[in-house]
């Protein structure tokens, strides 16, 4: 039916009434939180490796299990262990290869806090945990270093995949050393004051 009012636009996120406030919680409308977005987008690290982080945490890489999901040609075993089928939650958790390299790694850096295990549901669910056991001081090093660890553990399983290189815990070690050096030359002030002194980062 026809009225003699004149027409007025209502905005449907509030009472009627636009506001820039309303209209910027409408682009959020439908999204879901996610606890481990703090841990990795605060996080010191090369943009990169926070992008390869977020997609593990959604199983968004070609392991051989998602590989194996859709029928692709993949390795029957984790590369790194030759012991149970690689998952994303494996290769970061659970593989022992992986334990090791998280415990020298760790113990470098002296931060005497538990390696992730398979009774982690994330790998940002092992940090929550372990985080508030460390002095305060250490909190960016530590966030930093469990960035850099899967990366390094990612890249050194490309290797193994990709250029039939042969895991060695003593090459990737080296090649996180060098890393962290140059994260911290780069910026990565928390993981520079933990750096061991022997570590070259001027």
């Amino acid at each position: 039916m026809l009225s003699q009012e004149p027409d007025r636009l209502n905005w449907k996120w509030t009472s009627r009434v636009y506001s820039a406030k309303s209209a910027y919680m409408a682009t959020f409308h439908g999204s879901t939180a996610c606890p481990a977005a703090k841990h990795i987008w605060r996080t010191w690290a090369p943009q990169k490796v926070k992008f390869f982080l977020w997609l593990a945490l959604q199983d968004r890489c070609w392991t051989a299990e998602r590989l194996a999901r859709r029928g692709l040609q993949h390795h029957p075993r984790c590369l790194l262990c030759d012991q149970l089928p690689e998952t994303m939650h494996h290769l970061l958790l659970e593989c022992p290869f992986a334990k090791q390299v998280w415990h020298e790694v760790l113990s470098w850096l002296w931060m005497t806090c538990r390696i992730p295990s398979a009774e982690d549901a994330s790998l940002c669910d092992w940090m929550a945990k372990v985080k508030p056991a460390l002095p305060k001081p250490l909190w960016k090093g530590f966030a930093s270093a469990s960035l850099l660890i899967p990366w390094m553990l990612w890249k050194h399983r490309n290797d193994c995949v990709f250029d039939r290189a042969q895991p060695s815990t003593c090459t990737l070690l080296a090649n996180i050393r060098e890393e962290a050096s140059l994260w911290a030359r780069a910026g990565a002030l928390g993981l520079r004051a933990v750096l061991p002194a022997s570590w070259d980062v001027h």
